[in-house]
């Protein structure tokens, strides 16, 4: 009797100080709950494509969510996409870090990088080296997670999840397409500049090797039928020297190009002398800039040997028609004004009479400029009372 009594007492005691425990702390609040999108082992799938050559992708579906995908360009270094199936509507902070599968208890988690988030629906891009660290661990078995807060309110925590399973299965697919690739960005060997020193002519080292990526792209795109090179001076030295200079080095690329293996009718070169600089002659890095030659691949053919003839006359006729102009020795025609123009400046309602009989008068150019000087006018320096002193 008397131990069913301590029972008793102890049930009671314990009921009481529950009691008072629940009386004393708080209820928690609704706050970081977590939300997590990830791929089920049953559904967990890897897909590789590719195009040959150009680029290799591997992604995989994210239920409820969207994909992540991996992508490897030509000349570029691997880069992983979060694609969202609805847009997120402002920037945020994410975590990107990597976790063990649950059957690995031996493994920890450690942070890869703190990374933003952007609006729309391709809100995350990775690239080197977090990039290739998420790769590595996925082949390692360890599975990347992307952590951010509630786009909404900041309450709760959201976790995209990439699974490990069956990586591997589709993995030699994918090395076999990056073997494929090349070592040079496809989209800039389409378009770019040679450089030049000095005064010279000759090709360094790595112009020869951007002429040697050209060959290798036209095995690839047999599209391309034309090979444009614009050949460029600076403005230091006299004209002719220059135009000179850049028909050398014109000249320079074709010969290197025609000896590497390419087609000498696929190639269109043009010397423009010191004519069209893209940056300023006045300082020493622009006019270092202007020492180039400038590589285009076309799908368009260049034009005949005839074509090209008249083209080179018609450019010479407009540099001399230019020189002329710019010369101070060349004075422009003196235009007089007939005597109705006379009379409409005195009568204004006359000139305005005179635009509605006659209104292409209007798009009838006047040179009202003075003409340029053709001496050297020393009178500003001069003292006028010297001057009369010498008079007297």
């Amino acid at each position: 009797m008397k131990l069913k009594n301590q029972q008793i007492i102890i049930f009671l005691t314990l009921s009481l100080l529950a009691f008072v425990m629940l009386a004393v702390i708080p209820a928690p609040t609704a706050f970081a709950l977590e939300r997590e999108y990830v791929v089920r082992m049953a559904k967990a799938d890897w897909q590789t494509d590719g195009k040959k050559n150009y680029e290799c992708s591997l992604w995989q579906k994210i239920p409820f969510y969207g994909e992540g995908r991996f992508t490897h360009q030509s000349g570029h270094e691997v880069r992983f996409d979060l694609y969202s199936d609805t847009p997120v509507m402002q920037d945020a902070r994410v975590i990107l870090q990597s976790e063990p599968p649950p059957w690995r208890h031996d493994d920890t988690v450690f942070e890869i990088a703190k990374l933003d988030f952007s609006s729309g629906h391709n809100p995350l891009t990775v690239n080197h080296p977090y990039a290739s660290r998420m790769f590595q661990q996925l082949e390692n078995g360890m599975s990347p997670v992307i952590i951010y807060r509630d786009l909404a309110d900041g309450r709760d925590i959201i976790a995209v999840m990439l699974s490990p399973i069956h990586f591997r299965k589709v993995l030699a697919k994918y090395r076999e397409c990056e073997q494929s690739l090349m070592d040079f960005d496809l989209e800039r060997i389409k378009k770019f500049r040679l450089y030049f020193a000095t005064n010279k002519a000759e090709l360094t080292s790595r112009s020869k090797r951007d002429l040697d990526n050209v060959l290798r792209y036209l095995k690839i795109n047999p599209k391309i039928k034309q090979i444009r090179i614009d050949a460029h001076a600076d403005a230091r030295g006299r004209r002719r020297f220059n135009d000179k200079l850049a028909e050398r080095r014109s000249e320079s690329v074709v010969k290197y190009l025609v000896s590497i293996g390419a087609k000498r009718d696929m190639i269109y070169a043009v010397s423009h002398g010191e004519r069209e600089p893209t940056f300023s002659n006045k300082t020493a890095q622009g006019r270092s800039k202007n020492r180039r030659a400038d590589v285009q691949l076309l799908e368009t053919p260049p034009p005949t040997l005839e074509e090209q003839k008249a083209m080179e006359v018609a450019r010479k006729a407009e540099r001399r028609r230019l020189l002329r102009e710019k010369s101070i020795f060349n004075k422009p025609p003196v235009v007089k004004k007939p005597a109705s123009d006379k009379q409409s400046d005195n009568n204004p309602a006359a000139a305005q009479q005179d635009m509605q009989d006659n209104p292409e008068q209007e798009s009838v150019p006047i040179d009202d400029e003075p003409p340029p000087p053709n001496f050297i006018n020393l009178d500003h320096l001069i003292d006028k009372n010297t001057v009369q002193g010498l008079k007297k």
